[in-house]
């Protein structure tokens, strides 16, 4: 066998869990190739003894659903998910009715527009500018990170949100309590 670059056999099947991430499963009996393939859950991690901070980052990086016991109670769940205002909490509540939103035809925007009002299960969200001290150019800073509502401005970490965009953390912070107060 030559000294060439040798890949373990593991590293090929599951190349995204790095070797911490790999210790904490196998300590908590779980095998790494079950997550990679998403035959485990959030919730199987937790209840297994994985550090919640790794099971976070497999969680995202696998797209791991919430838990595989759905129950269908989706207004108990929107009380477990952090950061979420009245609004979104209500919004998720509603999408457990299986009509909620059901799409018989396609429809062009124009017809939407016409008659959404009446027919939104949903709240429409706010947008960021009606956060107070966000103005147009702020607004367009935000929405380069992802952030057009403010419902969403009221969840970011506001120090992250400073270091991507450049931006005094004072100011985001403040955005970011002005948002909490619109919404509530």
């Amino acid at each position: 066998m030559s000294n060439e670059h040798v890949v373990s056999e593991s590293s090929v099947i599951c190349p995204e869990i790095d070797p911490e991430e790999r210790t904490a499963l196998e300590a908590a009996d779980i095998d790494p190739e079950r997550v990679a393939e998403k035959e485990c859950s959030y919730r199987t991690l937790l209840d297994a003894g994985v550090d919640e901070s790794v099971a976070d980052a497999l969680r995202r990086r696998f797209s791991l659903p919430w838990s595989f016991e759905t129950d269908g109670d989706l207004d108990r769940r929107s009380t477990e998910v952090r950061g979420l205002g009245d609004a979104e909490r209500a919004w998720i509540a509603a999408s457990g009715d299986e009509g909620w939103q059901a799409f018989d035809h396609a429809r062009s925007r124009a017809e939407e527009s016409e008659d959404e009002e009446a027919e939104r299960p949903w709240p429409r969200p706010t947008p960021v500018r009606a956060v107070a001290g966000v103005g147009p150019e702020d607004a367009d800073a935000l929405a380069e990170a992802g952030i057009i509502s403010a419902e969403r401005l009221a969840t970011i970490n506001a120090s992250q949100v400073a270091g991507l965009l450049d931006l005094d953390v004072l100011h985001v912070r403040t955005w970011r309590y002005n948002a909490r107060e619109l919404i509530e």
